[in-house]
C-alpha cells in the first residue's frame, strides 16, 4: 500500500483532502457542523502559510543536503563494490533520484498552498472568506501529510546510513 502511495503522493493527498473537505461540507449542510468565526478562519488561513513555507524550508534543507552529499560521492573517485556501504549504494541507484523527487514535489506543493492561503485571503469578497475555513482544511492535511512523507524518506535514508 505504501509502494501505491508514494507513485503518485501528492494526487493521494489531494484525493484523501478532497474524501475529507467533502464530508465536512455534507456534515455542513445537514446542520451537524458550522463554520468557525471569521477571525479565526483569517487567524489559520495566516498559519496555514506560514506553517507551508516553513515546512518547505525544512525539506529544502534536507534536499540541499542530498544533494551536497552526491556531490562529494561523485568526486570521490570509488567504485562501488558489494562491501560498499548501503547509504553509498543509495547515492548511486535510481532510490536517490526518487526521493529528491518525492521532496521537490512535496515543497512545490507547500509553496502553492502557502501562496493560494495569501492570495485567496485577499481575493475573496469579505461575505465568502469564512469559506476558507474549506481551504484551512486543504492546506492542513496537505502540510501534514508532506511532513509526514519527507520526514519517512529522512527516516529510511538515515537507517540506510547507520547500515554499515
Amino acid at each position: 500500500m505504501i509502494d501505491t502511495y508514494f507513485k503518485r503522493p501528492i494526487l493521494w493527498d489531494y484525493l484523501i483532502t478532497l474524501i475529507i473537505i467533502s464530508i465536512i461540507a455534507y456534515f455542513q449542510f445537514k446542520g451537524f457542523y458550522s463554520l468557525p468565526t471569521l477571525p479565526k478562519v483569517i487567524s489559520v488561513t495566516n498559519d496555514i502559510g506560514t506553517i507551508g513555507l516553513t515546512v518547505s524550508g525544512f525539506i529544502i534543507t534536507i534536499i540541499t543536503i542530498l544533494l551536497t552529499l552526491r556531490s562529494g560521492q561523485i568526486l570521490s573517485e570509488e567504485d562501488l563494490k558489494n562491501d560498499s556501504p548501503p547509504f553509498k549504494i543509495f547515492l548511486a541507484s535510481p532510490l536517490y533520484s526518487k526521493s529528491i523527487k518525492i521532496l521537490k514535489y512535496g515543497v512545490y506543493s507547500l509553496v502553492i498552498v502557502a501562496i493560494c492561503s495569501y492570495i485567496l485571503k485577499m481575493a475573496i469578497p469579505e461575505c465568502y472568506l469564512q469559506y476558507l475555513q474549506y481551504f484551512n482544511v486543504l492546506g492542513l492535511i496537505v502540510i501534514v501529510t508532506t511532513f509526514l512523507r519527507s520526514f519517512y524518506v529522512l527516516g529510511m535514508i538515515l537507517k540506510m546510513q547507520d547500515n554499515k
